[in-house]
């Protein structure tokens, strides 16, 4: 009962929509285009398997058109826990991308929520199923991930990846006590990058988090410094705790069909 008054007011509000849109309106779809249907991997069971769906052909995309129409848009952006994701993908990449909420009637774009009829999505997965699986992939560096890439390239089962960020070798943490002069997790920030610019001159990365150490021990401010190792063998602080060198994990994620 509860579905069908959510329909059924969707179904009213929509009426006053001058036009319905599908979620594809704004995306050129080629042949090198595609549009898949993902149950979230977070999804605590299996419910929404059965709308997963992989569409490669401009062809068959208009046959399942107006399956993707979404209505009004909704003040109440509620998500769910167990949501659906569509991706248009080009190259490997998303190029754009909605969350669903089935239970909810609602999808989700660049932060809005609009109405939506997500059990629409199983007319498109009949005739477009797809089933998927997810794999992590661990390199030393560069050189091992470029000579890998060329094996991947030609996995005509891959349509997603996620390359390693090969920005930093690897981090450490530094530990800086408080003092009148240094009262604020900004001033710490502060302290340590003009410390590393007084003998490496490019951007590295310090932040300071809320971590389980900040939250507990006020007294002091944790930084984590990433950027080259060089960073780390040159770094001298008076009165502060510097932490070990870990090495940056350079992981590769791929989606391919199974």
């Amino acid at each position: 009962m509860i579905r069908k008054i959510l329909f059924t007011a969707a179904c009213i509000a929509s009426t006053f929509v001058s036009a319905q849109q599908t979620i594809i309106d704004n995306i050129n779809f080629d042949e090198k285009t595609l549009l898949v249907g993902m149950a979230s991997e977070y999804n605590t069971d299996s419910t929404y398997h059965k709308y997963n769906f992989y569409i490669d052909n401009p062809t068959k995309l208009n046959n399942v058109k107006l399956n993707l129409e979404y209505g009004y848009e909704m003040q109440n952006k509620v998500t769910d826990q167990n949501h659906f994701m569509i991706y248009a993908i080009k190259d490997r990449k998303i190029i754009d991308q909605w969350l669903v909420n089935p239970r909810l009637y609602n999808i989700f774009h660049n932060g809005v929520a609009y109405s939506f009829d997500a059990d629409k999505l199983e007319n498109v997965a009949k005739g477009n199923p797809l089933r998927y699986q997810v794999e992590t992939l661990t390199f030393k560096n560069q050189k091992e991930y470029v000579k890998a890439k060329k094996e991947l390239d030609r996995n005509q089962a891959i349509f997603l990846m996620y390359e390693p960020n090969f920005s930093y070798e690897g981090g450490f943490e530094v530990s800086i006590k408080k003092t009148d002069a240094i009262a604020t997790s900004e001033q710490a920030e502060q302290l340590v990058r003009d410390l590393i610019k007084t003998y490496y001159k490019k951007e590295v990365s310090v932040q300071y988090a809320l971590n389980e150490r900040n939250l507990m021990d006020r007294s002091q401010f944790t930084l984590s410094i990433a950027g080259p190792k060089t960073v780390f063998d040159k770094f001298k602080m008076e009165n502060a705790e510097i932490g070990a060198w870990i090495p940056e994990i350079y992981e590769a994620v791929i989606v391919k069909k199974k």
